[in-house]
């Protein structure tokens, strides 16, 4: 019975976390975040963004005190009905010349233009 419980909570837990998204619209979030970030590494305008066949606005506060240096996916949630959450890693260098590696979470809404920005939550 107890075995059965726990088989029954573990299968729910995975239906739970199971994507809800496409495997397109998983695909074309990450070509969004990639875009953005290497607009970002190339000193790109972010208003450069927006008049791209597929828009992206692209909203990261990190751009005014830091240079992105280079970035690595690391991940995707799926799970949310509203957005893809990519967990990327981002090598920065700031003002002074200090670099630092730190893990981001984009939320990115698949709308026009296509939303991104960093998830405070995550």
């Amino acid at each position: 019975m107890i075995r059965g419980l726990v088989v029954l909570t573990a299968t729910a837990w995975l239906v739970g976390c199971a994507s809800s998204r496409s495997e397109s619209d998983i695909e074309r979030g990450r070509l969004a975040v990639c875009a953005a970030l290497e607009a970002w590494k190339a000193k790109e305008p972010a208003a450069q963004l927006l008049s791209r066949p597929e828009p992206i606005d692209f909203v990261e506060e990190l751009q005014t005190t830091h240079q992105l240096l280079d970035y690595s996916l690391v991940g995707v949630d799926s799970s949310d009905k509203d957005v893809l959450r990519y967990t990327v890693t981002l090598k920065l260098i700031d003002k002074k010349g200090k670099t630092s590696t730190r893990e981001a979470v984009y939320a990115v809404a698949l709308r026009s233009p296509i939303a991104i920005t960093r998830d405070p939550y995550y």
